[in-house]
């Protein structure tokens, strides 16, 4: 499918079953509660705990539900998942232990970078130079600076800079390789098809990188005006947050997760 079509697509998938819509709108507001019923002055202890209980297990169930969105976006099937609410608690656990993986490993990495170019060591050196300098009468930012060695701030920023650089470019392929691991999750309900790295490389050549990260940027900045039109909504007094929540936040989660496996379907 082109872009054209996936967008398409994707924006009449979440009323193409407008009582699975609901249901599904139910969930996202009973998962808000927990934010929404304090804002209002309810503030009890017991309550708070309860709410907060319900929020955990009906995120792990939507997110569940979203992973079996993309499957049917991969098999285009035309209408949304039934709902299985147990089934897809576990696959919600099993998908964001998945997602924990795959950003420990740039983070380790990232940190091992910081460590090897000499990050900590000279923002340390930096640290101490500067309590030494205020605890000897630097009253000012450029007292404290001046104190510095010029080679220590040299280090430092050297060192921030390749750290931020790896970073980003970590974060960026890991990812796009963390969307396609969990488009193999949904579509084997295995989290070690998730993690298959060759395999998955092999699934992002064949729907090609410069169409993954071109969809993906596209979706995004609808989902962000989504956002924004859900956030003006909200500003209307009572009901604006839960017409906002009701129905702007699950049409764009149902959206964008539609999108993603409509782009792998070809993998």
């Amino acid at each position: 499918m082109n872009l054209r079509e996936i967008i398409m697509d994707a924006i009449k998938y979440p009323i193409s079953d407008t009582r699975k819509f609901l249901i599904f709108c139910a969930l996202i507001i009973l998962m808000s509660l927990s934010t929404i019923i304090p804002s209002y002055g309810f503030k009890d202890s017991t309550l708070s705990i309860i709410l907060s209980l319900v929020t955990l297990i009906v995120l792990f169930v939507v997110i569940g539900y979203l992973v079996e969105v993309i499957k049917g976006g991969t098999n285009r099937d035309d209408t949304l998942p039934d709902f299985d609410y147990v089934k897809q608690f576990v696959i919600g656990i099993k998908a964001v232990i998945l997602d924990i993986i795959y950003f420990i490993i740039p983070a380790i990495i990232t940190i091992i970078v910081a460590s090897a170019s000499g990050l900590f060591t000279s923002f340390t050196k930096i640290v101490y130079i500067s309590i030494d300098a205020i605890s000897k009468d630097a009253n000012n930012l450029t007292t404290v600076m001046a104190a510095i060695p010029k080679s220590t701030m040299n280090t430092f920023t050297n060192a921030l800079t390749i750290t931020i650089i790896v970073g980003i470019i970590l974060f960026i392929i890991f990812s796009l390789m963390a969307f396609t691991g969990l488009v193999r999750f949904a579509k084997t309900g295995s989290g070690t098809e998730g993690l298959r790295f060759r395999q998955i490389l092999k699934d992002m050549s064949n729907v090609g990188l410069v169409k993954i990260i071109v969809t993906l940027i596209v979706i995004y900045i609808i989902a962000a005006v989504l956002a924004i039109v859900i956030g003006l909504i909200g500003l209307i007094p009572y009901i604006g947050v839960f017409i906002g929540i009701f129905v702007g936040v699950p049409f764009t989660l149902l959206f964008l997760y539609r999108a993603i496996g409509l782009l792998y379907a070809d993998a």
